[in-house]
């Protein structure tokens, strides 16, 4: 006789508890520091029209809604206000559609304005060293902060959540599902900390020296604070995507280990392998939808690199593993609960073993130490 069970599912808000912690870490360490030099912040309310003409430009420039680029113009943020525009023009400035800029020369600047903007340069100047500097700190500290890095209570949670759909799953079997110690459930946090400190470290070295780059780069074509402030923004954005992959995919593998050691322990051989059918699943993927498999021998999940593996472990996988066998195993739960739990303690302990040479596996692929 076969018997299958529901597979629970690896929630959303899994995934978001990590990513919450790891992009804290990130912001705190990397970014934070560098939108305080920069004052970041949202536009500041237009200046009052019954200003002077001078003032008004002057408080435009202090506030980051235009720019002087040097020996060209004025180039606004987002776009010119109609004031502004009259103003620069009757100064003598011709706009220029194709850069986007009025041309101006700088003897028809008023003195008072062009001395705004020496004392404004010197100071973005000062600001843009400080982030440079900053870097090439960062970059020397990155192994103590990702040492710090540490997600011990965020993995608890997700495994104690885990635990208690599979006990839901399986109540109507009366089956006696494992359970992790929290000797065991520490040992796993460990290991899963560990690992995302691999992930985090490559990929933080990589981006802090291109970020390094791109501040000397914009430093050549002149000391312009707000293409610097964008270039951050923009870096912090795929920061915010790279710590929600990273919590995604290693929430999903740790999972998918756990899932086999725990179904195994309790008798179910197998897996059916169960995807989410809506368009954006792979073709591999697709056909694989409802072929059954042994945990031991997994199928390909990735054609270009032949990866064996279970569902949920390779990236942005969605599948599921529904838990099946055709051999009645649950007999043996009639043994003494003694003994049966001697035997389910080994079988956890077995995914804390298979989970880490997992990990191995996967960092000696992507060349990291």
């Amino acid at each position: 006789m076969s018997v299958s069970i529901k597979d629970f599912k690896i929630k959303e808000s899994y995934a978001k508890l990590i990513y919450n912690a790891l992009l804290s870490y990130l912001y705190e360490g990397i970014y934070k520091p560098m939108f305080e030099i920069l004052d970041i912040k949202p536009d500041i309310k237009a200046s009052n029209s019954a200003e002077s003409d001078n003032k008004i430009i002057i408080e435009a420039l202090k506030n980051e809604k235009i720019f002087y680029i040097q020996n060209q113009g004025f180039r606004a943020k987002n776009k010119f206000s109609n004031r502004i525009s009259l103003i620069l023009e009757k100064w003598g400035a011709k706009y220029d559609k194709y850069f986007g800029l009025y041309r101006i020369e700088r003897d028809k600047i008023p003195f008072d304005v062009w001395q705004a903007l020496a004392e404004n340069l010197i100071i973005q100047e000062q600001k843009i060293k400080a982030i440079e500097s900053f870097l090439d700190e960062t970059l020397k500290n990155l192994p103590y902060m990702v040492d710090s890095m540490v997600f011990h209570d965020e993995v608890i949670t997700v495994l104690d959540d885990a635990g208690r759909e599979v006990k839901k799953n399986v109540k109507r079997l009366n089956v006696i599902e494992p359970e992790l110690t929290k000797a065991q459930k520490t040992e796993i946090a460990k290991l899963y900390t560990n690992n995302m400190q691999y992930y985090v470290k490559n990929w933080a070295e990589n981006e802090i020296s291109e970020m390094r780059q791109k501040v000397q780069k914009l430093v050549l074509q002149g000391y312009r604070q707000d293409a610097v402030s964008e270039m951050l923004q923009k870096d912090y954005g795929i920061a915010k995507r790279k710590a929600a992959f990273l919590a995604r995919n290693e929430t999903g593998i740790m999972l998918a280990e756990y899932k086999k050691v725990t179904y195994k322990a309790m008798g179910f051989d197998k897996f059916i392998w169960r995807t989410v059918v809506d368009g954006k699943e792979r073709e591999l993927h697709y056909r694989l939808n409802g072929t059954t498999w042994s945990w031991d021998n997994p199928p390909v999940i990735d054609e270009r690199t032949l990866q064996k593996g279970l569902p949920g472990e390779t990236y942005n996988c969605r599948c599921t593993a529904q838990p099946y066998t055709d051999d009645t195993p649950f007999k043996m739960f009639e043994q003494p609960l003694g003994e049966d739990l001697r035997r389910r303690k080994i079988d956890i302990n077995t995914y804390i073993a298979e989970y880490r040479e997992k990990m191995q596996e996967r960092r000696q692929k992507a060349g990291l130490k």
